[in-house]
């Protein structure tokens, strides 16, 4: 049962209509407070003035039966007879204020002379309040005093003869009548708050309800896409609240996540192909090698003729397997974001150091078209001589024997090399891939010569890794022509 009773609480839902009812209760526990003293004390106030009315009613019957010979004789039978003027004063203030009132009179000196009706048990007031009293012509604080028969509200008036103090009159009347109103008035208040905080609790949990069903939405999406749903959505409309900005902020987290998981997906299978490719391309050699090697074995030693043939081919399955297996080691690199050190360098000074040094295939003259130097840029030494042998190379192998022409030019904030061949160009449905990695459009070519089509995609990683780019421009029958681009040094 108490689990049942606790269940409730762990929603969002009854915790937040628990706390505005709670908030609620307080709130009408005190206006209900509030209204019960201040009717209290009306009543006390209406029920005192009526004593009051009570009272100057008496005293005038007193004065006008006195008379005004009276008075004076009044005054003087205050200091020899107070018990008759106490019990005089007392019937008097009975018969005005009725049978409720009873009446005790004291003397100047605050002595009891008379308590009327004679049978009556009334309270006595605090002696300081019937010094008050005496001392002040005026009437004492209200007081609620309590009695065998009852709560008492208790009031003393002064008895004046012509201005002097005779003794005080102490009226006093029961506080059943106001405590039956005050008692109706709590029985109203409870039932009234009563009702409002359960339609409060009807009416939040509805409006708790509502407000929070996006929130449900949320939590299905997200579950969801815990169960591999990654194109769930909470699809709701959008809102300018808290609650608006949570769904939007979610639908947002979901688009980075399923992109998050298509790039991973992607990178994962690029990777894989990565793998195929790479020991698809070192097993030719290894194989090359190991067929070498059995021929070899099987006495082929012995005939230095096809020893130095064998030798010779070996050497160069070893050389391309060396040169795949660096430029493997290249692009692991520029994955890696491997941090390269870039410094000052005179780019027609490094392409000259690569062209004079040259590659196998390459043409006896090569045309050069240099900006005036120096033409600085921002790069890497060894990754710019990668980047000018690989250009150079491709260049020699599928564009072989024909013209090239290499150019420097300073392209706003940037250095720009261009590289052109007359060669045969390349296909227009090849052009889009020959930054791929293992990409070949002549596969069987470029496999007899060595290539691995790794070239144009180690010039674009390191050219895109120091800050750079690359681009490439070809037709069939009119040549290719590749730009790289370079940072120019800052100023400072």
């Amino acid at each position: 049962m108490l689990a049942g009773l606790t269940r409730p609480l762990r929603s969002l839902r009854w915790r937040l209509t628990l706390t505005f009812v709670a908030l609620l209760a307080v709130l009408l526990a005190g206006l209900g407070a509030f209204s019960y003293l201040s009717l209290r004390s009306s009543l006390i106030s209406n029920r005192v003035a009526a004593l009051q009315g009570d009272y100057d009613a008496g005293h005038l019957v007193l004065q006008r039966v006195a008379g005004a010979p009276a008075v004076a004789r009044g005054r003087q039978l205050c200091a020899t007879a107070p018990a008759l003027i106490g019990r005089t004063v007392g019937t008097v203030l009975l018969q005005a204020g009725g049978r409720t009132v009873q009446v005790v009179v004291y003397d100047a000196a605050l002595v009891e002379t008379a308590t009327v009706p004679v049978d009556a048990d009334p309270p006595h007031l605090d002696p300081a309040q019937l010094q008050h009293v005496v001392a002040a012509h005026t009437r004492s604080a209200a007081q609620v005093l309590p009695t065998p028969a009852g709560d008492q509200l208790v009031v003393g008036f002064p008895i004046l003869f012509s201005s002097r103090i005779c003794g005080v009159a102490q009226l006093s009347v029961p506080m059943a009548p106001l405590d039956a109103v005050l008692h109706d008035e709590i029985v109203l208040l409870a039932a009234g708050g009563g009702a409002v905080l359960l339609a409060a609790l009807l009416l939040g949990l509805l409006l708790t309800g509502r407000t929070l069903r996006p929130l449900r939405r949320l939590t299905a999406t997200a579950r969801e896409l815990a169960a591999g749903d990654l194109r769930a959505r909470s699809r709701l409309q959008p809102r300018d609240d808290e609650v608006g900005v949570l769904t939007a902020s979610f639908d947002d987290m979901a688009d980075r996540i399923e992109d998050l998981f298509a790039a991973q997906q992607e990178s994962e299978a690029q990777v894989r192909r990565f793998i195929a490719d790479a020991s698809h391309e070192l097993r030719t050699p290894v194989t090359a090698l190991k067929g070498y090697i059995d021929v070899l074995r099987r006495g082929a030693a012995r005939d230095s003729a096809a020893l130095d043939s064998s030798l010779e081919a070996m050497a160069a399955e070893a050389d391309r397997m060396r040169r795949l297996v660096l430029d493997l080691l290249t692009l692991a690199r520029i994955d890696a974001h491997r941090a390269l050190q870039p410094e000052v360098l005179d780019v027609n000074r490094e392409l000259t150091e690569v062209l004079d040094e040259g590659v196998p295939g390459m043409p006896p003259a090569l045309e050069r078209q240099f900006a005036p130097a120096p033409v600085q840029v921002s790069a890497d030494r060894n990754a710019l001589h990668a980047i000018a042998r690989n250009l150079l190379v491709n260049a020699c192998k599928y564009a072989s024997g024909s013209r090239q022409r290499w150019s420097t030019s300073i392209d706003g904030e940037r250095v720009r090399i261009d590289v052109h061949d007359e060669g045969p160009g390349i296909a227009a449905s090849d052009l889009p891939h020959v930054f791929e990695r293992f990409y070949r459009g002549e596969k069987t070519r470029a496999r007899e010569e060595g290539g691995s089509g790794l070239g144009l995609s180690i010039v674009q990683g390191l050219a895109r890794s120091m800050g750079g780019d690359v681009a490439i421009w070809s037709a069939e029958g009119g040549g290719t022509t590749v730009s790289v681009w370079l940072p120019r040094p800052s100023p400072a």
